[in-house]
C-alpha cells in the first residue's frame, strides 16, 4: 500500500457519517486522485483536503469533461462562484475534451471538505475570455469553446516583455520583470557535469515567447479577478496566475515548464529584475528553518556566486523586499544590484570526474513553481536586525512565512468513482481553530505501544501516545501585512504576552518589543486541549526528536506547551 492509498482510505473512513459502511478494499478505492473528473448525474463528490494548520482561502482547480459544469457546497447547498477556462495542448490549440473548473474554496485547518460537481445549464458557466498577443508568424489560435481576440493597438509589433509595475501599500511603485537567459559550458579544460558548474560565460536570454495568451474574467465576486498570463517559447513555457484569495493574492503565481531534452550542455535559468537597491547582499534559506545572508563578490568567478536555495531567497532595500517563494530546492544568485536568478534545468554531455561516471542527460519534463511577493518595509529607526560576524540577522516576513506555507502545502483534491449510490459524507474538522500565526504542525502521529509483543502483530500496535511535534517560526517584523491575516496568537500565553504579540502587527516598534520579550525569555503556550477538541489530553511530555527520552519536567500539569521563537519543540501526548 502506497502513500496515496493510505490517504484515500482514511479520508474515506474520517468522511462516512455511518463506519459500518467502510471497506477496504485495495483493488478499488472508494475516492481517487489524479484523472479527469467525468460529470454524471447527479453529481459527484469532490473533496479538498487542507493539510495546513491555518484556515485558508484558496483557488481550487480540477480538470473536467464539459464546459458545462457548476459547484455546490455540500453543506449548505448553496451554488459557489466557479468558472471555466481551456486546457492547452499545444500552443496554438485549446482541447475540445477537457476543461478547467476553478472555484475559491474556504478550508479550515486540517480539514476534509465535500463539494458537489453539478452538471449545469448549457452556456451558465462564466467561461474564460482570451487575449493572444503574436510574436512572428507562428499559426493562429483556435478554440472551440472559447472566445479569443487579438491583442490591437500599437502594441501589436512590440515584443512582448514580462515586466510589471507594482503599487506597494506605502504608495511605492517598484518595477519587476521576468527574464530566462541560457548558460553554457567551458569550451577547454574540466566543463560543467553533475557536480560541477563551470559556465563559459553570463548566456543569452531566451528569445521573447510565441505567443502570449492573457485572459481575464470577474469571478467569485464583482470585485475579485482571476488573472492568468501563459507564455510560450520554443523549450518551454511559463506561466503567471494572480487571484486574490487568501494571503496567496498578495503575491503573484509563476509556473515553469521546461523540456530542454534537445539541448546539449546548456543550463536554463529565471532571472528576475526589480529596481530593489540590494546592492551585492540577498538571502537565501537554511533547510526552510532560517535565512543566511549571501554577498556577490565580482573577484569570485561567476559560479562561485551561486548559493543552495531550500524554499525562499529575497532582496531588500530600505524601503521594500522583494521575496521570491519556490517548491522546489534549486541555485539562486544575484550577480547585480535588485537582480535574482535561479536555475531551472540542465542538460550536459560529460562526466565531470567526480564519480557518477556519466553526464546529465536523463532530464524530463520539469515543472517549477514560485510565489512572488512584494513588500514595503519600515527599516531604519524602527529595525533592530542583529549582526553576526558583519551579516544581519534576517526573516522572511509573516506573510511569506503563510505564503510559503500554502505553496508547499497545497491542497489535495480527491474524487468519488462516481459509479453506483454513494453513502453519505460529511466534512471533517479535527480543529477548533487555526495554529497561531508562526507556529506550524510538523507532524502528529500514532506511537507504537511498547507493551505490546511484537509476536501479536508484524506491524505494531497503536498506543495511546502520539508525537507532536511543533515549530515555531521566527518573522520579520519591518513588514507589516494589511488586512491582517485571520490567524492570531494564542490566548494563553505568559503574563502581559498577549496584549504584546496583538500589538506586534499595528506597531512600528515591533520589533524593540520583541527584543524585549525575548530578553525576558518569553515563550509562547499553546493550549492543546482547547486546540484539538474533541480529543482530550490527560498528559503532555516533552521529548526529543527521537521521542526516546522524555523532559525533565512534564507539562501535564497545565496543558500548556511553552514555545519559543526559532524553536522545534517534540512532545508525548496521550490521549484519555
Amino acid at each position: 500500500m502506497n502513500l496515496r492509498q493510505v490517504l484515500l482510505s482514511s479520508a474515506q473512513w474520517l468522511l462516512l457519517l455511518d463506519k459500518s459502511q467502510y471497506h477496504k478494499d485495495q483493488s478499488k478505492s472508494f475516492l481517487q486522485m489524479g484523472q479527469v473528473l467525468i460529470i454524471v448525474a447527479p453529481c459527484r463528490s469532490l473533496i479538498v483536503y487542507n493539510p495546513t494548520e491555518q484556515l485558508r482561502s484558496t483557488v481550487v482547480h480540477l480538470v473536467v469533461d464539459s464546459p458545462d459544469a457548476g459547484v455546490i457546497d455540500s453543506k449548505t447547498g448553496r451554488p459557489i462562484a466557479a468558472q471555466i477556462s481551456a486546457v492547452w495542448v499545444e500552443p496554438s490549440k485549446a482541447s475540445a475534451e477537457t476543461f478547467q473548473l476553478s472555484f475559491v474554496a474556504e478550508l479550515p485547518p486540517l480539514s476534509l471538505i465535500v463539494y458537489h460537481v453539478i452538471k449545469a445549464l448549457a452556456g451558465s458557466a462564466p467561461r474564460a475570455r482570451y487575449i493572444v498577443h503574436r510574436h512572428g508568424n507562428p499559426p493562429p489560435v483556435h478554440s472551440e469553446h472559447f472566445q479569443v481576440s487579438r491583442l490591437e493597438g500599437a502594441e501589436v509589433n512590440t515584443p512582448l516583455s514580462l515586466k510589471q509595475k507594482v503599487r506597494l501599500q506605502s504608495g511605492l511603485v517598484r518595477q519587476v520583470q521576468v527574464q530566462f537567459l541560457w548558460y553554457g559550458t567551458r569550451t577547454s579544460g574540466d566543463k560543467s557535469g553533475a557536480y560541477l558548474f563551470l559556465p563559459g560565460g553570463e548566456g543569452p536570454q531566451v528569445s521573447p515567447p510565441w505567443y502570449s495568451t492573457t485572459w481575464k474574467v470577474s469571478l467569485f465576486t464583482d470585485t475579485k479577478k482571476l488573472l492568468e498570463l501563459f507564455c510560450f517559447f520554443q523549450r518551454f513555457h511559463n506561466e503567471s496566475l494572480l487571484c486574490p484569495a487568501g494571503h496567496a493574492g498578495k503575491s503573484l503565481e509563476v509556473s515553469n515548464t521546461v523540456d530542454i531534452r534537445s539541448e546539449a550542455n546548456r543550463e536554463l535559468a529565471m532571472r528576475l529584475v526589480s529596481d530593489v537597491a540590494s546592492g551585492n547582499r540577498f538571502y537565501t534559506d537554511l533547510n526552510g528553518f532560517q535565512m543566511q545572508q549571501r554577498r556577490t563578490l565580482e573577484k569570485l568567478p561567476l559560479q562561485a556566486n551561486f548559493y543552495p536555495m531550500t524554499s525562499a531567497s529575497f532582496l531588500q532595500d530600505s524601503s521594500s523586499r522583494l521575496s521570491l517563494l519556490s517548491a522546489q530546492s534549486q541555485a539562486a544568485a544575484s550577480l547585480r544590484s535588485g537582480e535574482l536568478e535561479l536555475v531551472l534545468d540542465r542538460r550536459l554531455q560529460q562526466d565531470d570526474n567526480r564519480g557518477l561516471g556519466q553526464g546529465v542527460t536523463d532530464n524530463k519534463l520539469t515543472a517549477s513553481l514560485y510565489h512572488l511577493l512584494l513588500e514595503d518595509r519600515r527599516a531604519g529607526r524602527f529595525s533592530t536586525s542583529p549582526e553576526v560576524g558583519g551579516a544581519s540577522v534576517e526573516h522572511l516576513s509573516l506573510l511569506a512565512h503563510l505564503a510559503s506555507l500554502s505553496l508547499c502545502h497545497p491542497p489535495i483534491t480527491m474524487v468519488d468513482p462516481g459509479e453506483g449510490s454513494l453513502p453519505k459524507l460529511r466534512p471533517f474538522q479535527p480543529l477548533r481553530s487555526s495554529l497561531p500565526c508562526d507556529v506550524h504542525l510538523l507532524n502528529l502521529r500514532t506511537l507504537e505501544d511498547p507493551q505490546v509483543s511484537a509476536e501479536v502483530t508484524s506491524c505494531g500496535h497503536p498506543s495511546q501516545e502520539v508525537a507532536l511535534l511543533l515549530h515555531r517560526k521566527g518573522f520579520d517584523c519591518d513588514s507589516t501585512p494589511d488586512p491582517l491575516p485571520t490567524c492570531s496568537w494564542s490566548e494563553d500565553e505568559e503574563v502581559g504576552l498577549l496584549h504584546l504579540t496583538r500589538f506586534l502587527f499595528v506597531s512600528l516598534i515591533c520589533c524593540l518589543m520583541a527584543a524585549l520579550l525575548a530578553l525576558l525569555a518569553s515563550a509562547l503556550q499553546v493550549d492543546l486541549d482547547r486546540l484539538f477538541s474533541p480529543l482530550r489530553f490527560s498528559s503532555v511530555r516533552r521529548s526529543g526528536f527521537t521521542l526516546l527520552r522524555d523532559h525533565d519536567e512534564p507539562d501535564s500539569a497545565h496543558q500548556a506547551a511553552p514555545l519559543r521563537p526559532m524553536e522545534i519543540g517534540a512532545f508525548r501526548v496521550r490521549l484519555e
